[in-house]
Parts: C-alpha cells; structure tokens; sequence
C-alpha cells in the first residue's frame, strides 16, 4: 500500500464510530443504488426534453454518453479481473480498520477494489453532462464525487487511489467519446429514430437509463443465471 492511501484511509478512520447517525447515513447512502444515480439520470432526461435551438445536438451527446457508460462498466470489470487482485481496506488487516456503524467486513469479500467501478460509471455520466450544460456538469460531478465516492472511502469500499484511477479512465472515455463520435452518422439516425418511432425508442431508453440506476446488478444477474443455466444443460 503506497502511502498517500494509508495517510487518507487512517485519518478518516479516526472518525469512524465517533457518530451512530453519520455512519448509518454513509453506508445508507453507499449501498442505495437510487439515491446514487437517481439525480444523475434524472438531469439527463431533463436535458433530453428540454427544448431550444441545442436539442437535437443535447441528445447526441446524451445518447454517446449512455453508451459511454455501459462501455466504462465494461472496461472497469475487465480492468479488475486483469489486474492484479487488491483487498480492500476494510478487509485489510495491517490496516487495522476500525468498519463504521452498519457495514459489513465481509462487503464486497471477493471483488478487487481497484479500479472503482462506481468512479469510472458515474464521472463518465458526469462528464457526459458537461456537453450538454456546464452548470449541470459541475453540479454533476460535486455530486458523484460527495455523494458516491466520498462514502466509498470513508467505509473502507475503496482507497483513494481506486477512485482517483476510475476518475480519470470515467472522463477520459466520455471526453473521448463524446469529442469524435459527435456528428456521428449512426448516433443521428437513433436520434431521427426517437422522433419517427418513439414507441420504440423510448421503452428501451427507460430500460438503459433503469440499469445505469441500478448498476446493471439485474443484468449482471440475468447474465449469471443464463450462463449457469447453459452450463447445466450442455454438462
């Protein structure tokens, strides 16, 4: 462990149990999958609807963001299952953690911490939102990084550096997503598409933007069921 994590994860930790309501608040807010990313999907539909000469142009940049996303989780997983394997601090033991109020030792016990998934995912979003709107952009990322990183730390879910790294990889893909795929001609025919077939376009937009909310865990689990279910049928 390098030491600006060790000096950031023990100068929080000395706070940790000092306060029964901030704790349960943090984990509360760590572990609620719709107060996380509610307020995010909720300013991109907001910006989708929202008319003016920019709208067509607002919706590009929202439709390569959602499919920034759903590239950034995927990278994140693969970055974690190709990197080498690191604990996280709660289940650390040299560290000697003291867990806050509600959380648990055994969370996440088998997931690497590094890198956040939940930083690239949500700075990715964040990012995305600054084409659209500036002030949304930043209110976007205060949020992300007060609201979803900060209690990740603080609980012992990641290190500093973990989140730091999934920061940086989360903007770089919706910066460079966002800058060549603008004008896209594919990008422009899904947009024409929401116009010409809503009745369309619009359920499956509801069903992307509900699985961002919900981290893809209903995905992912629909995913792991089917596989275990093919296992079974062909062994």
């Amino acid at each position: 462990m390098n030491s600006f994590d060790f000096e950031i994860i023990t100068w929080l930790n000395q706070f940790s149990q000092h306060s029964w309501t901030f704790d349960k608040t943090m984990v509360f807010i760590a572990y609620n999958n719709l107060l996380k990313a509610f307020v995010l999907i909720a300013i991109m539909w907001w910006a989708w609807f929202k008319s003016g000469e920019r709208c067509e142009h607002n919706r590009e940049y929202i439709l390569i963001t959602l499919f920034s996303t759903i590239f950034a989780i995927a990278a994140a997983r693969a970055l974690a299952f190709m990197l080498p394997f690191r604990f996280r601090p709660l289940h650390t033991d040299s560290l000697h953690f003291l867990i806050p109020e509600g959380e648990l030792r055994m969370a996440l016990e088998g997931w690497s911490s590094f890198p956040s998934d939940h930083a690239v995912m949500f700075f990715t979003l964040a990012t995305g939102l600054f084409f659209v709107s500036k002030r949304m952009g930043i209110f976007a990322c205060a949020y992300t990084t007060l609201f979803i990183a900060f209690p990740r730390v603080y609980l012992g879910i990641h290190y500093p550096t973990d989140i730091i790294a999934g920061t940086v990889l989360g903007v770089a893909i919706a910066l460079i997503a966002n800058i060549y795929f603008v004008k896209n001609k594919y990008i422009q025919l899904i947009v024409k598409w929401s116009y010409t077939l809503p009745e369309y376009f619009y359920p499956v937009f509801f069903l992307v933007t509900y699985q961002i909310t919900d981290m893809f865990d209903d995905s992912r689990a629909l995913a792991e069921a089917g596989l275990t279910l093919f296992k079974n049928i062909v062994g």
